[in-house]
């Protein structure tokens, strides 16, 4: 059965939800026009019908499709569920629509009514849509049967929770456990059918579709014989092994030097988002330079005649897994900071292991301007299109800082480091806890996305326009 497989549930759910727009849509034109004309006889309703299609198909790949499924959903939820997708989609269009400056062509009446229309019946359509699969899971030759290869002490666990999280469309129908002969007995009601010796003759008496292998890690069992063994019958082997369940954030199985790896990482970023989100840092590192010249131009000769040193500024940095780099900054400070800063130390106001205090000596009267209006961050515009920095990502530590890094730090340098960042739009003259400025930048990578970089340079450049949060 086709709809034992989770990606064609999906793809139906898409399917009645694209159904439910052009039906409300349709009713919505009958209602207004009263047959007067055939809206496939408008270019521009055929248009509006093709970029909301476009649109609700993007919502539903990077938003919808998130949730849970629409048999794990209840007839709440489900509707919440329905109500955001339609919102977001009359929002995206509307946005559509001024952006081509059509909406003065497209009658309100009608598109107000295909989205509310649209929320009703894809409600509807969805809650017949999640009956039928549940009905459907009440026919045990209709879902898809499992037969679990375990331990004894581990069976009735594992049972409980493949029916709280799997539950409908596949089951377990029968047990095999290795550690003891148990054939003939049954846990829950499901019976076992084989043992160590035996599990590859149990699926000419019972009726399997796959076979879900659970063994904590170091048991001895010639896996390899068990795989090819049920791979030769057809039958699907899907193995876990309790290392396995580790609880890193991101797990993932890959070729690695011609092996298969299960590779476990905090975060494993998708690589066309991040091929994007290059191209972006080149062209806007391009426009910054650009910025960056004209600004050079008339505060260098300013910091040249107000303090004694080079107009630039260079510091070894840390950069993504532990890369050093010079960052390039216009010199705000007095030629001896670095000399005064142990002299200051016990000023500092940050709790860990960055330093930072207000009116700060070291600075010039212009490095205050610059600081404040983070002209002086322009030359990292050069960092970034050299690959060693992104416009977005964490702050970058000194080496004397990432010295003194405990484990849990080093995440922070996962990624590329920003010009800008959580840390920087979040207040950081506010910020007084190092512990703080590893959360937000661990918030940042854990969650991280082009939108959310998108978001995060819109607002930088609202707190430099208006100056708040900058030192």
């Amino acid at each position: 059965m086709l709809l034992r497989s989770s990606q064609i549930r999906r793809t139906v759910v898409l399917i009645i939800d694209m159904v439910a727009i052009l039906l409300a849509f349709i009713i919505s034109w009958h209602m207004r026009f009263e047959g007067s004309y055939v809206w496939t006889e408008n270019e521009l309703y055929i248009s509006s019908l093709v970029v909301i299609g476009l649109i609700y198909i993007v919502i539903f790949v990077f938003y919808d499709n998130k949730r849970p499924s629409v048999v794990r959903q209840s007839p709440f939820e489900l509707f919440i569920s329905v109500t955001t997708n339609q919102l977001f989609l009359m929002a995206a269009y509307l946005i559509y629509l001024f952006v081509m400056q059509t909406g003065a062509l497209v009658s309100r009446y009608v598109i107000g009514f295909t989205f509310l229309f649209a929320l009703i019946l894809d409600y509807i359509l969805r809650l017949i849509f999640r009956a039928m699969i549940i009905a459907v899971s009440k026919d045990s030759d209709r879902v898809n049967n499992v037969m679990l290869v375990t331990l004894s002490y581990l069976a009735k666990d594992i049972i409980a929770e493949f029916e709280k999280k799997q539950g409908y469309l596949m089951r377990i129908s029968c047990i095999t456990i290795l550690d003891k002969d148990m054939v003939g007995r049954n846990y829950n009601g499901i019976p076992v059918v084989g043992n160590e010796d035996n599990y590859l003759d149990t699926h000419r008496q019972n009726v399997y579709d796959e076979v879900f292998v659970s063994i904590p890690y170091g048991y001895e069992l010639k896996l390899k014989k068990l795989i090819l063994g049920f791979e030769q019958m057809g039958v699907t082997v899907n193995l876990n092994i309790e290392i396995f369940n580790i609880d890193a954030r991101e797990k993932r199985i890959r070729s690695f030097a011609g092996y298969q790896v299960v590779s476990f990482a905090a975060a494993i970023l998708d690589p066309g988002s991040l091929f994007i989100k290059r191209l972006f840092d080149i062209f806007g590192s391009i426009i910054g330079l650009v910025i960056c010249g004209i600004c050079l131009l008339i505060f260098g000769p300013i910091i040249k005649l107000t303090s004694p040193g080079p107009i630039l500024f260079s510091q070894t940095r840390v950069g993504i897994n532990g890369r050093r780099f010079k960052i390039y900054k216009l010199r705000t400070m007095y030629q001896d900071a670095e000399a005064r800063k142990a002299e200051l130390m016990a000023q500092n106001e940050m709790q860990g292991l960055m330093f930072k205090i207000k009116d700060d000596p070291r600075i010039t009267p212009i490095g205050k301007f610059m600081r404040k209006t983070s002209i002086d961050e322009l030359p990292q515009f050069l960092n970034v299109l050299m690959g060693d920095m992104s416009l977005v990502g964490t702050r970058p530590p000194t080496e004397d800082e990432y010295e003194q890094y405990r484990t849990y730090h080093m995440r922070r340098l996962s990624i590329k480091p920003g010009i800008t960042g959580m840390w920087q739009v979040s207040g950081r003259s506010e910020v007084k806890n190092f512990e703080d400025v590893v959360r937000l930048d661990l918030f940042y990578i854990d969650n991280w996305s082009l939108l959310m970089d998108l978001r995060l340079l819109i607002k930088t450049v609202w707190i430099v326009i208006f100056g708040r949060g900058a030192s």
